[in-house]
C-alpha cells in the first residue's frame, strides 16, 4: 500500500479525500442504531513533541461545531489546564474513591473523593469542557484494576455529555497509556522530524499492534484506527518524509497502514501562544501552526465524527471497550 501525498494545510478537502476510505462506514451497517460518542486519543512515543498543544487548540477547533470534552489523561504530569488558563481545584486523582493519602495527596479521605468526572470537568473559554489531570501525583501512573475500573465509568459518563471525547494521553508505552489507547476509536500518534521522536512513536505503534486482543483488532481497522500527525515541521516536503518512513516500517514489519491524518508547521507563534497560556487557533488564528490544526480538524469534523454517528453500536461504551483491553472484572464484580 502506497503512502499518501501530503499537501500544504490548507487543503482540508484532500486530506478528507486521502482519509474517506479509512474512516467509511461499509453501506451495510449505516442504517444502524446511533453509537456513543466516539474517543480520540492523541499521544506520542515521546514528550516535547507538542502533543498537549495540540490536543487543547484540537479541542478548541472541534468545540465550534460540536460538544467536546477533553480528558487530560497524562496520569501524574497533566498540564492541558495550563495551556486553557484554567486553575481547576480538583483534579483526576479525585475522581478515585480511595482514603490512601499517595493517591489523593494528604492523609485521610478527601472530601472530593470519588467525584464524578462530569463533576470535575472545568468550562474553559474556547467551547469545550477539560478534565484535568493529575500533577505530581506518582500513584496514578500506577492504578489497580479497581481504580482504573472507577475512571473508565466516569468516562463512559462523559459520552453523554459530549459527541466527541479527546485523550490527551501520556507520552511512552506505560500499560496506563497503552489502555487509553487500545479502547480509542481512532489513535492520532503525534511525531516531528526529529529521529527519536520517529523511532519512539514506531515503538509505540508497535507495542499497541502487539498488545494482547488488540492487534488483530487494529489491523482490521477497528476499534482503534491509527493515523499520524507530523508536528513542527519545516516544510509540507519534510513533512511527506516522515510520513514516508513511519508508513514503510509499519507496513513492512507489522503489517499496519498509517495514514497521514495531517501536518503542522513550526511555528513561533506556538510558543508565544504557551507563555499566553492560550491555544494557539485562538492566539494566533491566521499563522501557518494554526492552519494545519484547522485541517485536520476538518479532517476529523467531516469524515471521522460524521462517520461515527452512523457506525453500528457494537463496540459498546467507552467504559466496556476500556474494561475489554485492560481485562477489567464486570460492573458487578
Amino acid at each position: 500500500m502506497t503512502a499518501f501525498q501530503i499537501t500544504p494545510p490548507a487543503a482540508a478537502s484532500d486530506q478528507a479525500s486521502r482519509l474517506r476510505e479509512l474512516f467509511r462506514v461499509p453501506a451495510e451497517t449505516a442504517a444502524a442504531p446511533q453509537r456513543s460518542a466516539p474517543v480520540i486519543a492523541i499521544t506520542s512515543g515521546k514528550g516535547g513533541v507538542g502533543k498537549t498543544n495540540l490536543a487543547v487548540s484540537l479541542a478548541a477547533t472541534l468545540a465550534q461545531t460540536h460538544r467536546i470534552t477533553l480528558v487530560d489523561a497524562d496520569l501524574g504530569m497533566a498540564n492541558a489546564d495550563l495551556l486553557c488558563g484554567v486553575s481547576p481545584s480538583l483534579r483526576l486523582q479525585h475522581a478515585l474513591p480511595l482514603s490512601d493519602g499517595s493517591i489523593h495527596g494528604r492523609a485521610g479521605s478527601h472530601p472530593c473523593a470519588g467525584a464524578s468526572l462530569q463533576s470535575i470537568a472545568v468550562q474553559t473559554g474556547y467551547g469545550f469542557a477539560l478534565v484535568p489531570g493529575s500533577v505530581g501525583v506518582a500513584k496514578m501512573a500506577e492504578l489497580h484494576a479497581a481504580e482504573q475500573r472507577q475512571l473508565l465509568r466516569g468516562l463512559a459518563a462523559l459520552e453523554a455529555k459530549s459527541d466527541a471525547i479527546l485523550l490527551d494521553t501520556g507520552a511512552g508505552i506505560s500499560p496506563g497509556v497503552l489502555g487509553f489507547l487500545g479502547a480509542a476509536d481512532l489513535v492520532l500518534v503525534v511525531a516531528t522530524p526529529e529521529p527519536t521522536s520517529i523511532a519512539d512513536a514506531y515503538a509505540l505503534i508497535k507495542c499497541l499492534v502487539q498488545r494482547p486482543n488488540s492487534g488483530d483488532e487494529v489491523r482490521r481497522n477497528g476499534p482503534s484506527r491509527l493515523a499520524l500527525v507530523v508536528n513542527q515541521s519545516r516544510s509540507a516536503k519534510e513533512a511527506a518524509d516522515v510520513h514516508r518512513r513511519m508508513v514503510t516500517a509499519c507496513e513492512k514489519f507489522l503489517g499496519v497502514h498509517l495514514p497521514l491524518a495531517g501536518w503542522i508547521a513550526r511555528d513561533p507563534r506556538l510558543m508565544d501562544a504557551v507563555m499566553a497560556k492560550t491555544p494557539v487557533v485562538a492566539y494566533s488564528p491566521n499563522c501557518e501552526a494554526s492552519a494545519g490544526i484547522r485541517s485536520l480538524s476538518e479532517v476529523i469534523r467531516s469524515e471521522w465524527l460524521k462517520a461515527a454517528r452512523e457506525a453500528p453500536a457494537n463496540t459498546g461504551t467507552a467504559f466496556e471497550r476500556l474494561r475489554r483491553i485492560w481485562r477489567l472484572p464486570g460492573r458487578s464484580s
